[in-house]
């Protein structure tokens, strides 16, 4: 009995734990890899936004074309065509020239900014006048402007969370390298301890560590192994 009620110190403990074979990794779809651990860094493919593009509803200009405008004395300029959400532009924008785009639409060539709708009055299908002035790459969001190719985006050992699948997939990774779920078995011991199904008898109790381990280690991305009761006896325990 003096061996069986023996207890480890922590140090010991945590040597045995350090004996262990490392977990090893498996590759898996980024649909199911919320709350995994990455065994692996992540690191960007291609730049994020691919293209430069609108972040508003307006008109795509040479920056110099409105220099000066304002509501008395606005900037007038051809309106050569329309960027299409979804589509390369097929308009080139040239001096005294625009091209309406909407938010998120690719930067046709020869712009290098856009005007808010706001701040434009259309006089007739062709014609625009501008009222405020912007400078170049106002209003555009320019390649690489949110990631860079080659960007580390997350670290290994991150737990893996929504928003960082939503990342991966606007670049395109379907596969991430995570660790394996560690397997972790729970044995409940004790004379005194019935399942929870059990109306226990004077004297017993309910196995309540079971079921709190359990959910601990699912929280924490493993996989429990429930092995059942087990009374205490060493023999017993230890065959299981």
């Amino acid at each position: 009995m003096d061996k069986f009620f023996k207890v480890k110190t922590t140090e010991e403990v945590l040597g045995i734990i350090n004996g262990f074979d490392p977990v090893v990794s498996e590759t898996i779809s980024v649909e199911e890899a919320v709350g995994r651990i990455l065994s692996a860094d992540i690191v960007s493919p291609e730049d994020l936004p691919p293209f430069a593009r609108s972040s508003m509803d307006g008109y795509a200009v040479r920056a110099k074309d409105t220099f000066g405008a304002t509501e008395s004395l606005p900037a007038f300029l051809e309106v050569v065509g329309e960027v299409l959400m979804g589509e390369k532009p097929t308009v080139r924008v040239e001096q005294g020239q625009a091209a309406k785009i909407p938010t998120g639409g690719m930067l046709p060539e020869g712009a290098d900014s856009v005007v808010m709708i706001e701040y434009c009055h259309i006089l007739d299908e062709n014609t625009i006048e501008v009222a405020k002035s912007v400078s170049p790459l106002e209003n555009v969001i320019s390649p690489g402007d949110d990631i860079q190719a080659g960007d580390i985006l997350l670290r290994k050992g991150h737990r893996l969370r929504a928003q960082d699948l939503g990342v991966c997939a606007a670049l395109g990774i379907s596969q991430l390298k995570v660790f394996k779920k560690p397997r972790i078995a729970i044995i409940s011991t004790g004379d005194e301890v019935v399942e929870i199904e059990t109306v226990p008898a004077p004297g017993q109790v309910r196995d309540v560590n079971r079921y709190s381990l359990m959910a601990f280690c699912m929280e924490l991305g493993a996989v429990p192994i429930p092995l059942g009761l087990c009374k205490d006896e060493f023999s017993q325990l230890r065959n299981m």
